[in-house]
């Protein structure tokens, strides 16, 4: 499988996640900080979207957040997004037709928020 076969197409699917956001920056953002998560090469294609889709909704909601997605804090978390994910997949083996990618986006928009206090937040409190 080529890079260019690993990248996230932003069909109508995927476009139903930044609406009303600026797609462009998404894009540039999402392509920045796959650049810091091993290659999905090889891997099935449910959880190569799911990966993909969590890493696109943790982007997005860090935006909405205010938070820079490409922060030297935020960077590393992707690696770890993306290793979570695999093993879940590999203890559930969800079918295609289960709700595995609504549940990726979900938890990539979790993943954003602990982010956010494990960074961010935490320090304030202590």
């Amino acid at each position: 499988m080529n890079e260019k076969s690993e990248e996230l197409v932003f069909n109508d699917n995927f476009l139903i996640l930044t609406e009303g956001k600026n797609v462009e920056k998404i894009q540039n953002i999402y392509q920045k900080a796959r650049l810091n998560i091993s290659s999905q090469s090889g891997l099935p294609t449910n959880l190569r979207i799911g990966i993909q889709v969590a890493l696109l909704k943790s982007i997005i909601t860090l935006l909405d957040l205010g938070l820079n997605p490409l922060g030297s804090e935020i960077v590393p978390e992707y690696q770890t997004l993306m290793t979570e994910i695999i093993e879940v997949y590999v203890k559930l083996q969800p079918p295609n037709e289960s709700n595995w990618l609504m549940e990726c986006v979900q938890y990539g928009d979790k993943k954003a928020y602990h982010w956010d206090w494990k960074h961010f937040g935490s320090k304030e409190l202590f």
